[in-house]
């Protein structure tokens, strides 16, 4: 009587997986790379400044800042700088108003 064959006897024993095997290896390796580029580009723009994220509070000479990101206050104390006639702020410095300009002093562009 003949001897029943095993199914997996059936098939070719010579077909080699290991291009296969590498072909997936380096599809799992590229992919594991997309994802670590793409974590780290969302945690950036999840921890970058961003508009509307820092709320100021003005009281006196103190000026609260608070990071709605985080959760976290600052106190931060205010520094008054009073400009007598004709004295032109430090460099560096801009005043809220604008440039100071002289009495009779043009100011526009020409």
């Amino acid at each position: 009587m003949p001897a029943k064959e095993n199914p997996a006897e059936r098939s070719t024993p010579d077909v080699d997986l290991a291009p296969s095997v590498k072909k997936i290896e380096r599809f799992l390796r590229l992919l594991t790379w997309q994802m670590f580029f793409l974590l780290v580009i969302l945690l950036y723009m999840a921890l970058r400044a961003q508009p509307g994220r820092y709320q100021f509070t003005v009281a006196g000479e103190d000026a609260g800042v608070f990071d709605t990101a985080y959760g976290s206050a600052h106190l931060v104390k205010l520094q008054k700088q009073v400009l007598k006639q004709g004295e032109t702020p430090p460099a560096g410095t801009t005043s809220a108003t604008g440039p100071v300009s002289t009495p009779g002093e043009n100011t526009e562009a020409k």
